[in-house]
């Protein structure tokens, strides 16, 4: 399966757009772009970003910002655990070189302890993801807004407070919300089983019922 970096750089060359010109179309500075495209993840500033960068780039190539992005969630996270498991490889041959051989299996079931309790831990520790799909921010639409979104599958999301939503099996959820015409702010909330929440403020402007 093609990466997201070989169907964005397809895409541009189908429609002769150089990398230059595409930057100043998206705001997306070209060594981004670049990097994006080479699928060079430790070059941009953070999954976050280049969730941001891939729809805009896809929005303007004509691709489907949702799919590219979904192709780049998955390999992504095939990039973080890889260098997750090189780093920790490099550590673990540094200390274990410096060890002598009476201390190794007490050393080995330290190690091995500390990363099962960080792994109990984290689900506790670590507030629900919380992605907005639809609408974007500073968006101008029609009511009713609908609202596309994805959380843990454990979480019940909240939308201005007096709305509240359960995540399919996927963490997906969806809304039609009702909204005055005007400028207004969809509050959204997500809190897992363990009372940990994340939030997310969504600044519109509607201008008609």
């Amino acid at each position: 399966m093609k990466t997201v970096g070989q169907l964005l750089y397809k895409e541009r060359n189908i429609k002769n757009i150089s990398v230059e010109e595409l930057s100043l179309a998206t705001k997306i500075d070209v060594k981004y772009i670049k990097a994006l495209e080479a699928d060079k993840y430790d070059l941009l500033p953070s999954e976050t970003f280049a969730k941001g960068f891939i729809r805009n780039l896809s929005l303007n190539l004509g691709c489907n910002p949702e799919e590219n992005i979904a192709i780049f969630r998955r390999d992504y996270r095939n990039f973080d655990n890889n260098n997750f498991l090189k780093n920790n490889n490099r550590s673990s041959k540094k200390i274990l070189s410096g060890l002598s051989p009476q201390f190794f299996s007490i050393i080995l079931g330290i190690v091995v302890f500390i990363i099962y309790l960080a792994f109990q831990f984290r689900v506790i520790l670590t507030p629900p993801p919380l992605e907005i799909s639809k609408p974007q921010k500073d968006t101008v639409l029609a009511s009713p807004v609908e609202i596309l979104g994805e959380t843990s599958t454990d979480s019940l999301v909240t939308i201005n407070d007096d709305n509240v939503v359960k995540p399919d099996q996927n963490g997906h959820f969806q809304l039609r919300l009702s909204l005055p015409v005007g400028e207004t702010i969809i509050k959204i909330k997500t809190t897992n089983r363990f009372s940990r929440s994340s939030f997310i403020e969504l600044p519109l402007t509607v201008i008609s019922n």
